[in-house]
């Protein structure tokens, strides 16, 4: 009898060989110099300078000390195991240096040195392929190569050496873990953090993550009990379904996860893949796998530390479940602002209840109107306490989830300073999530230090303050259940292209409605199969191998009479450069209602990913579509209609009647199941449109064709 294996246990054993990377005891630098600014001597003297307690060993048979420090000629040098090693070398003598810490026993290495398959040379991929050769089959970790390090504050270690770690002190206690496959940008996105109080527990760059990935990296932050919240700098997905996992993890355990991901346009995946060699993915398939998995998505990678910190401060709060925002300001024209901003992001500002509304009213000056935003005006003058007594009832209301306060002046004045620690004092006894905007000055000034030292995020505009909150509120959100994949689902037909006939017979089959058709060989039979059907029809020419027949002229809506069909297919069999026909597909003309699209794409990362949008030519016009991974819940498919306009459409515009949504999803949860199940071989499909009818009269597929994997 096997025992049966506990998932979770499994998981912890994989990324127990991250310990090295971040909790060492050692660390020896090899490569380190006299040279300052050498990265491995930047690496040690951040060791230093942080105070790390563990054993610091930099190599150099030159030097019997360096910054202070013992210096030893070799590892077989170091009075003690060393758990990791730092090698900034070039890459050729990165081998050797790998191989001698493999043979030394060390527990993993960070590897410095570009050179390798990022070049796109061949010389760059030889040489890759030797170190992949050298770390086969060795319990030994790697981070890199072409990698900046890792960092963990709290234990002063912190191993990257772009010039801005020189002025980086981890000055508070952290609880964000930060992966990012940009090295470049590392150091910025931390200087800049730290600046405004978002604080790290764990960092590190991946490079080109031959060994250790950002997937995997993120599953060690998730079981890490000092990581809180995760921040992710993504150029492109490597374990698409190990991302997930630690996706779907995070969520289980309460670790909201941020994500910047760069490679959106076209251009932008070109850079990506020159930059680091990882394949950036279709931009809007990661959007609809972050939607599903809870993943807070910033468009700026500005907004990515700012975010992930104040989900990490409001971690500690009451709970935020629909986002409900008090503003409290002394600008009415920031109030008008910023309700503008808060309308356009989708954030709600609830009135404030009758009992709140009582309890300000005795101590509000009578041109001063309790509302939200709440301004109190010119008060403050005649009453400087004003500020904080009307927050302290105001952020205690009942539909109030979090308090954004909007001070006017920077920090640096008496006056000012009063009225932030009015807010901040009330801030820490109502319990309350709460942020702070300031409209002068700048967020990370000194006056600003006692917010971070109680971990209120200070945010950096008005806009940018209602998008990082906006975006955080993702982290809030009931994900939709995955679907689940489905019975009595057809085969695959062979072929390349599967044509417009063959797709039909298996929306049919999976219990998507077509309309009734008839096949004609010539112009003569299409009359007596229109005649047959019942006017009005539709006449379509069949040709091997066209996808899109209306663009070639091959189709013909709306005959009203034998003849009208007769003509219609005479045009299509002698229009001059045209393809040659194998026949004509008459069909029933369908009713009218909403036209919609389905499609399916394949996606080389996340597999199948249904498409769901305004079908018809408004598909390619509007580009108002929403994707949806395969196989989806019904759950899962109304979500999709509800990020699309089709929705309005379908719930009945402006005193039309409404469609019948519940025929819709019933056809995007069929063909998602179908699409999961042939996951390996159906590359496309195309259902345009799919005209969905009043309400109770179902959907009728008008047109189809699919595409099996070469």
């Amino acid at each position: 009898m096997h025992s049966k294996e506990d998932p979770t246990a499994a998981k912890k054993m994989a990324v127990r060989g991250l310990d090295a990377l971040f909790q060492p005891r050692s660390i020896a630098f090899i490569g380190a110099s006299e040279r300052s600014t050498a990265p491995a001597s930047r690496g040690l003297r951040n060791c230093v300078r942080l105070g790390f307690k563990g054993g610091l060993y930099p190599i150099n048979p030159k030097h019997k000390t360096l910054f202070g420090v013992a210096c030893h000629a070799s590892l077989t040098e170091i009075p003690e195991p060393v758990d990791l090693a730092m090698i900034a070398l070039s890459a050729e003598a990165t081998l050797d240096a790998v191989a001698a810490c493999k043979a030394a026993g060390v527990r993993a290495v960070i590897a410095c040195s570009s050179g390798w398959e990022e070049t796109g040379t061949a010389e760059g991929e030889s040489r890759a392929a030797r170190l992949r050769l050298l770390m086969h089959g060795s319990r030994m970790r790697l981070l890199g190569p072409n990698c900046l390090g890792s960092g963990n504050p709290a234990i002063g270690m912190s191993l990257a050496y772009n010039s801005s770690f020189e002025s980086i002190s981890f000055p508070r206690r952290g609880r964000i873990g930060l992966v990012t496959q940009s090295g470049a940008m590392l150091g910025g996105i931390i200087l800049n953090g730290e600046d405004m109080g978002a604080d790290l527990a764990l960092f590190a760059h991946v490079g080109n993550a031959m060994d250790v990935g950002l997937e995997e990296i993120m599953e060690h932050m998730v079981h890490d009990p000092d990581v809180s919240v995760l921040a992710l700098m993504i150029e492109g997905v490597r374990e698409p379904g190990r991302f997930v996992a630690a996706a779907r993890l995070a969520r289980e355990q309460g670790k909201p996860v941020v994500a910047f991901k760069a490679g959106a346009s076209e251009l932008g995946r070109i850079a990506v893949k020159s930059h680091t060699g990882a394949l950036a993915g279709s931009d809007e398939v990661f959007s609809a796998v972050c939607r599903e998995h809870g993943i807070v998505r910033v468009d700026e990678p500005e907004d990515l530390m700012p975010t992930a910190s104040l989900l990490a401060s409001w971690a500690k709060k009451s709970p935020v479940r629909e986002g409900k925002l008090l503003v409290f300001t002394l600008s009415g024209g920031a109030a008008s602002i910023i309700a503008d901003e808060c309308s356009t992001a989708g954030l709600t500002l609830p009135p404030l209840t009758e009992a709140t509304l009582t309890s300000l009213k005795p101590i509000l000056p009578g041109y001063t109107t309790a509302s939200n935003p709440f301004d109190v005006g010119g008060g403050v003058f005649s009453d400087p306490d004003l500020p904080r007594k009307a927050l302290a009832i105001a952020a205690l209301d009942d539909n109030v989830e979090a308090v954004l306060w909007v001070g006017v002046g920077a920090p640096r004045d008496e006056r000012s300073k009063m009225m932030l620690d009015q807010a901040l004092d009330i801030f820490q006894e109502c319990g309350k999530p709460a942020a702070i905007i300031p409209l002068s000055g700048y967020p990370e000034e000194a006056g600003f230090g006692r917010a971070r030292t109680l971990g209120i995020p200070v945010l950096r505009s008005l806009r940018a303050a209602v998008r990082t909150i906006s975006a955080a509120r993702t982290a809030y959100k009931t994900v939709v259940a995955p679907g689940r994949h489905g019975r009595d689902l057809p085969d695959l037909p062979d072929g390349e292209v599967i044509d417009e006939l063959r797709s039909k017979e298996v929306l049919s089959r999976l219990g998507i409605p077509v309309p009734p058709f008839g096949m004609a060989v010539c112009e003569n039979d299409v009359a007596a199969i229109a005649s047959g059907l019942g006017f009005p029809v539709v006449v379509k020419g069949l040709a091997d191998g066209v996808m899109h027949k209306s663009e070639l002229g091959l189709v013909a809506l709306d005959l009203g009479s034998a003849e009208g069909a007769r003509s219609a297919a005479k045009r299509m069999a002698q229009c001059p450069g045209g393809p040659p026909l194998r026949g004509f597909l008459v069909e029933k003309m369908a009713g009218k209602g909403v036209e919609v699209v389905l499609g399916i794409k394949r996606d080389p990362q996340f597999g199948p990913m249904l498409m769901f949008g305004l079908g018809g030519v408004a598909v390619e016009l509007f580009s108002d579509v929403a994707f949806g991974r395969c196989p989806l819940s019904p759950e899962g498919a109304q979500t999709l209609i509800g990020l699309t306009r089709a929705a309005t459409l379908l719930r009945g515009y402006r005193g039309q009647a409404r469609a019948d949504e519940n025929a819709l999803v019933h056809a995007m949860v069929r063909l998602s199941q179908f699409a999961a199940k042939h996951a390996e071989f159906l590359d496309e499909m195309d259902v345009n449109p799919l005209i969905v009818l009043p309400e109770g009269q179902g959907v009728v597929a008008v047109d189809a064709v699919m595409i099996r994997r070469k």
